[in-house]
């Protein structure tokens, strides 16, 4: 946007699409937030705190040091008795202990949104949680979790084209390249806009944004790609 949009340009956009939202069917919540991450938990805060369940949810936020932790009032002054603080003083041998609190599922859906040192802690302990109770804001996909990438090909179903995707190159590259026209933004597997319908192949999924339910039948291309053999994508 930088480099091409003008006074007068014409932008075509879509309606926001929220991929760190409240599950309706939750009864409870557990919130756990570090630094700056407290920013979309507060809001989710808020909004229960107007609802029926206004008494089913609880916070615990993991900040450097009080100076650091932000809207430090503003939490103590709507949430009294619902949030638990908790400041490392910048030393990984104070970290919060989250097992006591993980180690047995309370029927809560869990939101966490920080660090990536507190994300990993928290997914490593809420593991045994059931599917679709833990949920994750990152802005980012850690490439070094996943396997080395491999060269494949991609079947274009509806245009019945066949593309060869190299192993230093994207998937959503390969279609561009190829004149293929797919929407995208943040191109880092997070914000959801290159969601693309998938046929089959066998896929490592390596975005932040699909339910687990979503990955038999859609792909993001900005970050995904084969493990092996080809895909099948409904374009």
């Amino acid at each position: 946007m930088a480099d091409d949009v003008a006074v007068g340009s014409t932008l075509q956009i879509s309606t926001p699409r929220n991929n760190f939202e409240l599950a309706e069917r939750a009864k409870k919540y557990l919130f756990i937030a570090g630094g700056i991450g407290i920013t979309p938990i507060l809001s989710m805060m808020r909004h229960l705190k107007h609802g029926e369940l206004s008494d089913a949810f609880s916070l615990i936020y993991c900040t450097r040091d009080a100076e650091s932790t932000a809207f430090a009032t503003e939490l103590d002054a709507e949430f009294p008795g619902r949030v638990t603080l908790h400041h490392d003083h910048g030393d990984a041998d104070l970290a919060f202990d989250f097992w006591p609190v993980l180690e047995r599922p309370s029927g809560a859906h869990l939101y966490c949104c920080g660090p990536k040192a507190l994300m990993d802690a928290v997914a490593d302990m809420s593991g045994h949680w059931p599917s679709g109770s833990v949920h994750f804001e990152s802005f980012g996909v850690d490439a070094n979790a996943f396997a080395q990438n491999l060269a494949f090909d991609v079947l274009l179903r509806k245009s019945k084209r066949t593309l060869h995707v190299n192993a230093d190159q994207t998937l959503l590259g390969a279609l561009r390249a190829n004149g293929c026209t797919v929407r995208s933004s943040c191109e880092s597997g997070t914000c959801g806009s290159c969601r693309t319908g998938l046929i089959s192949g066998d896929v490592e999924h390596r975005d932040m944004v699909l339910f687990e339910e979503e990955r038999a039948n859609q792909i993001m291309v900005c970050v995904s790609r084969a493990r092996g053999g080809q895909l099948v994508l409904d374009l």
